[in-house]
């Protein structure tokens, strides 16, 4: 149930996003990347039965939880960052290195904790043509991928590293890493923009549809939220931070087009979720909704 509000309940709702999220919120999704559970650094050396139990391990995961783990590319991502076992089966070495300037290079050696080191902050972003994409992707049992690309997002010097993932049979492997630019990809219009946008207050400012829709947790209830508007001129207040940087985008069988896109932003641990929705007039993208 969403509930309008008047201006008092606003200046409320105010005061609660700052004391209690410090533009943070709620959210639906929980992908804890870190590197800590098997990445232990041990003064042993593993004895023989040792290896031998943890190479068993790894039989047993491949043979009766490979299906789980791979029938939702989430849930196997997350195991492949967190299992070195896991890595050294679903790494087809040499690994193949395409340029979009120079030829293709075969890497006999691959780094994960150096090349998936962007997934290990405090949240994730994911880019979908519209809000429909995102919702389609969050039920599992629709997911029919057989090819993802995990992208390593510079908005700092407009290049994307691609990790292109595919499923063979039923098993999800790493096959290729892909280096292009904005200029090689079809988002090119739309990064140029949000590197912009995420760098450049007074751009940002400039960049906030006046009024902006809003859609906020409820301090008093969980489950509900409230719809509402803010001024263009309260945005900086209400939220002062957007992801920049280095920014990630799990591509999956996302569509898009050249009018809308939604940035989902998710907490690696917390379950925060913040979902910021642009939109493009007149050839000027805007951020014209804001959810949390």
């Amino acid at each position: 149930m969403s509930v309008k509000f008047d201006s008092i309940r606003l200046a409320i709702m105010f005061s609660a996003m700052l004391l209690l999220t410090a533009c943070g919120g709620r959210g639906k999704v929980s992908f804890n990347t870190q590197f800590s559970e098997e990445e232990e650094v041990s003064d042993t050396i593993p004895s023989e039965e040792e290896e031998e139990k943890e190479e068993l391990g790894e039989m047993g995961l491949e043979n009766s939880e490979s299906s789980l783990i791979d029938s939702v590319f989430n849930d196997f991502l997350f195991a492949y960052l967190h299992s070195r076992s896991l890595r050294a089966s679903r790494t087809m070495l040499p690994l193949r290195l395409e340029h979009s300037s120079r030829p293709t290079e075969m890497l006999e050696q691959f780094d994960p904790e150096f090349e998936f080191g962007f997934l290990s902050g405090e949240y994730f972003t994911t880019l979908y043509g519209n809000a429909a994409q995102m919702r389609a992707e969050d039920d599992e049992e629709q997911e029919q991928d057989s090819v993802v690309r995990v992208q390593r997002i510079n908005l700092n010097d407009g290049t994307i590293r691609n990790f292109i993932f595919q499923r063979e049979g039923r098993r999800w492997q790493l096959s290729a890493i892909r280096e292009t630019t904005f200029q090689d990809d079809d988002l090119c219009d739309f990064l140029n923009f949000y590197a912009h946008f995420s760098t450049d207050s007074i751009f940002q400012r400039q960049s906030i549809a006046n009024p902006l829709r809003v859609s906020l947790q409820d301090p008093d209830d969980e489950d509900q939220s409230i719809d509402g508007t803010i001024h263009a001129d309260q945005w900086q207040t209400f939220c002062a931070e957007v992801p920049g940087g280095i920014i990630s985008n799990i591509r999956k069988s996302q569509h898009y087009g050249t009018h809308r896109m939604v940035l989902r932003k998710s907490g690696m641990s917390d379950g925060m979720e913040e979902i910021f929705t642009f939109t493009r007039e007149r050839d000027v993208w805007r951020l014209t909704k804001y959810e949390n």
